[in-house]
């Protein structure tokens, strides 16, 4: 096997993970970006109605079910500390836009149900998928750098003991490993 760098490492990564990673949320997460999830907070760039509209958005993508969802990781507030640092001027500009645009559609006034209906609306165009896409990546990754996603939905070992490669995953937990 031949040795990589770590671009490379990032980019077998994502693709394992079914998502593309920007600089920006490389960078995030390089540089130790995290969800504040103190009782007093307050969002940096999103209005409050974006950060509904973001919250319930990203839980339309990963939902609660048998594991927590977006909302129960708080990926809203991850998403704002992105747009406050990490996202390029363009790359927030065109969030705050995709906000606003679900929320003039009224979209966080849905139910569950309206809501996956209207995303899949949403697909139908090569914009929406864009879109989706990037908004989609922001969820994933802060979802699971998150200590809900990790330590819930990922299997965490804080102090990890011996490697043994080649494990049935049925063996080890039943669950992919937190990083």
């Amino acid at each position: 096997m031949e040795p990589i760098n770590r671009r490379e490492a990032i980019k077998r990564t994502a693709a394992v993970l079914g998502f593309t990673l920007s600089g920006s949320l490389i960078s995030a997460v390089m540089s130790g970006c995290r969800t504040d999830t103190a009782t007093g907070w307050r969002p940096a760039v999103l209005t409050p109605s974006q950060l509904r509209t973001a919250a319930d958005f990203a839980e339309v993508i990963l939902p609660r079910t048998e594991t927590p969802g977006a909302k129960d990781a708080k990926v809203e507030r991850f998403i704002d500390s992105l747009a406050d640092g990490y996202l390029s001027p363009e790359e927030t500009n065109l969030l705050l836009q995709f906000l606003d645009r679900l929320d003039e559609e009224g979209f966080a006034d849905l139910s569950f149900e309206e809501q996956n209906s209207f995303t899949k609306q949403l697909l139908e165009t090569e914009e929406g998928r864009a879109t989706f896409r990037s908004f989609k990546s922001m969820v994933m990754l802060g979802f699971f750098t998150s200590e809900v996603g990790a330590t819930q939905v990922l299997q965490y070992n804080e102090i990890p003991g011996i490697y043994s490669g080649c494990e049935p995953l049925e063996d080890v937990g039943g669950k992919t490993w937190a990083l």
